[in-house]
């Protein structure tokens, strides 16, 4: 049901969900995280996407997945983020800290940001890094009559490492629900504050 090019068709389509089934929609009212595995590009890497619903409305998720300067405060294995800018161009800074036997791994990533209330998508490509490949989005799409946000995480990367993809995507898709949960806890720790600045 979903392909290799899952990226390119998110990026060119309207801000609507992935195709749900019943025990999809189920899950994710019980708060559970679904993960898909997808194909990675060329066959190479991890690609895979994470749906998760979070008690807070589009509009106070967006400044959480927006921001990536604030990354290193509340995503998993994050130990390092900032927004540089180039020629003009605002690029995110990432810095991982992977488990062993795995290296660790930074990006700088130029975003595309649509905005669309009460639907929003940051989408992000590879400028350079440790990367062959690193491209991905973010999608907040109203849930529960517009005072929940589905969460729906994409990525399709290919470090520059000698792990093997079997073990990179064991890893990854274990590692799914901790980013939605993260974003979940960072929303809730935000509320009643000023927010995030872009």
């Amino acid at each position: 049901m979903l392909v290799a090019s899952v990226l390119v068709v998110l990026a060119a389509a309207p801000l609507d969900a992935p195709p749900l089934s019943a025990e999809d929609t189920q899950q994710l009212e019980k708060g559970a995280v679904v993960v898909r595995k997808l194909e990675p590009t060329g066959g190479k890497g991890v690609a895979a996407m994470a749906l998760g619903v979070v008690d807070a409305a589009p509009v106070e998720v967006w400044p959480v997945v927006r921001d990536c300067q604030h990354f290193k405060d509340f995503m998993p294995r994050t130990k390092h983020s900032e927004v540089k800018e180039e020629a003009g161009v605002k690029l995110c800074h990432v810095e991982l800290s992977l488990p062993f036997p795995m290296k660790d791994l930074w990006s700088e990533t130029k975003s595309t940001l649509v905005e669309e209330p009460p639907r929003f998508r940051r989408e992000w490509t590879l400028v350079r890094g440790t990367y062959h490949r690193n491209g991905g989005s973010w999608t907040l799409l109203p849930w529960a009559g517009g005072a929940k946000t589905l969460l729906v995480y994409a990525i399709d990367s290919h470090p520059d490492s000698l792990v093997p993809d079997s073990l990179a995507r064991s890893a990854q898709s274990r590692a799914l629900p901790d980013v939605v949960v993260s974003v979940r806890k960072r929303v809730e720790s935000l509320r009643g504050g000023a927010g995030q600045s872009r």
